[in-house]
């Protein structure tokens, strides 16, 4: 849904799409710090073209870690649409998430302790989800 002058106008579309939102959008989901740690060095095409050759040796073999990069004519659409005529995307921020240790717990090797753990892990969506 997209909010107009005068109301709400419902949208849909395929997937892929990119979706922006203002800031009285809802609050996002919490990252999945599992999917983050499988993802974190997903790059485009042109951005491979300048990583080093580790950097492609490590990841020639994992196709989910390519993201196609798409360009005016794989969009099919009017030219009109596009903004303008040879303007670059402007980007307004990038967020580079660093996990940090807020608090350390000591736990002993029992089940209810193992336990406890794993259900405040799923509780916060660092795991299971």
């Amino acid at each position: 849904k997209r909010r107009l002058e005068r109301g709400v106008e419902t949208v849909e579309s395929p997937y892929p799409a990119v979706i922006t939102v203002n800031g009285s959008a809802a609050a996002c989901r919490p990252r999945s710090a599992k999917l983050l740690m499988k993802y974190k060095h997903a790059r485009t095409m042109s951005e491979r073209q300048t990583q080093s050759e580790d950097y492609i040796a490590q990841t020639g073999d994992r196709a989910y870690l390519h993201i196609a990069e798409w360009g005016v004519n794989d969009v099919e659409t009017d030219a009109k649409w596009l903004g303008l005529t040879g303007s670059p995307t402007k980007v307004k921020t990038i967020e580079n998430v660093v996990f940090q240790a807020k608090e350390s717990k000591i736990l002993s090797s029992s089940d209810s302790d193992i336990e406890g753990l794993i259900q405040e892990l799923i509780l916060n969506h660092t795991i299971g989800g």
